[in-house]
């Protein structure tokens, strides 16, 4: 067994930041070999699958370990996916190879598209590898992405109507007050309509927006997010109402991502700022965005984007178009640990990033034994080693309703 607190500590550290600018210096180069930086081996790849998400947990020879997390989607679904089709490649190789083993698992399952099932696996190893290197190296990740631009981000409350089902306007402006009573100072309404009840005729956004706008005048600002759920012409409409009647500086996701020709004649008509990229799964996709739709701030999501390692070339993209990024972020653990890693990394970051409210995910975070310090709407990032954040293995393993282990040969 290797112990990671030896004098060869420094040959890691060497090479660990080396991979780590190269990667984020080159975000389309191909996969390359590189000479074993470490002497350290990956030797087991656990999976517990839990009613909210999948957790992956790699741990090495030395005895550290990382931890990810997927989307919350189809976490079972998730696991076959890490367990039948990924481990294979991961258990065995050096931790440091972040980049290799990534694009060696994304081309060799392409087949299944790269976006959905396949860069949301791909994102739970990913974080884990890099929460795994940085513990090793013990510092925390973004040392390893080049530094940190800030020592804490502002954040924006989020919640969602379900299409007006799951809120009346009643519960939706106590939802908004309860955030600005927390200190946030900007809150966001998703009104969750999709492309399956495009433009709907008994639309409800503006009754909602008018209420909670009047509650929160003075305390927070507030936007909107359509999930998708509108036409180029009906968003213009309903953009132009929300911009002059109440100031909206922002308007999420009002088009569908499979056409980007209508959130680009979206943009053109409204001053408001046009915020897209929650379903697109790799840098090749945001590029696509950016050239097609030209939204104003692009909001890819860690766990749904290929990870750590896809949103640094995501962070390059971002930084040479001058498009900044508001991130995604919907998950209360290991998913907003790597965004608040990512948060200080990137220069273009801002002007907050999602958020929720931690009240409404007390089982969530009960498996954490450490949480992040939220102040004034403001979160700090995290300065402890890897991720920041402490997972508790046995209370993940009780929420878990499935947990599978994948481990090296020992012959």
């Amino acid at each position: 067994m290797i112990d990671p607190i030896t004098p060869s500590r420094r040959t890691v550290l060497t090479g660990g930041l080396a991979l780590a600018g190269a990667l984020a210096a080159a975000p389309f180069a191909p996969a390359f070999a590189l000479p074993t930086q470490s002497d350290l081996c990956i030797t087991e790849l656990k999976t517990f699958v839990m009613p909210d998400a999948l957790y992956i947990k790699i741990t090495t020879d030395s005895g550290v370990s990382g931890w990810g997390e997927t989307d919350a989607g189809r976490p079972a679904l998730f696991e076959t996916f890490v367990q039948d089709l990924m481990a294979r490649r991961v258990v065995g190789r050096d931790p440091f190879d972040t980049g290799p083993i990534i694009d060696d698992i994304f081309y060799a399952e392409h087949d299944f598209g790269p976006g959905g099932a396949l860069a949301n696996s791909i994102a739970g190893i990913d974080i884990a590898l890099w929460d795994l290197k940085a513990r090793i190296l013990e510092v925390p990740v973004h040392r390893l992405l080049g530094g940190a631009y800030r020592d804490k981000v502002a954040v924006y409350g989020s919640y969602g109507t379900r299409r007006w089902s799951s809120m009346t306007p009643d519960q939706a402006v106590a939802k908004a007050v309860k955030f600005a009573d927390n200190g946030f100072k900007t809150v966001k309404c998703r009104m969750q309509i999709r492309e399956s009840h495009l433009n709907p005729p008994e639309d409800r956004t503006v009754e909602y927006i008018d209420r909670i706008h009047r509650a929160l005048r003075g305390r927070a600002e507030l936007f909107t997010d359509i999930n998708n759920g509108y036409s180029a012409n009906r968003a213009i409409q309903v953009g132009r109402i929300l911009q002059e009647e109440y100031g909206m500086r922002y308007f999420e996701e009002p088009c569908s991502d499979q056409n980007h020709s209508e959130t680009r004649r979206v943009g053109e008509e409204l001053d408001m700022a046009i915020i897209a990229g929650e379903k697109e799964y790799t840098p090749f996709q945001i590029e696509e965005l950016i050239r097609y739709a030209d939204p104003d701030y692009l909001n890819p999501d860690v766990i749904k984007g290929m990870g750590i390692t896809g949103m640094a070339k995501i962070g390059v993209l971002s930084q040479v178009n001058q498009k900044p990024i508001i991130m995604h972020n919907t998950r209360p653990v290991l998913s907003t640990a790597a965004s608040l890693q990512l948060a200080a990394s990137f220069p273009t970051i801002g002007p907050f990033m999602a958020d929720f409210g931690v009240d409404d995910h007390v089982e969530q975070i009960a498996v954490a034994d450490t949480y992040f310090d939220y102040d004034a709407g403001e979160v700090a990032i995290p300065q402890t080693p890897g991720l920041g954040i402490e997972i508790n293995e046995d209370r993940v393993s009780a929420r878990s309703t499935s947990i599978r282990s994948t481990l090296a040969d020992e012959g």
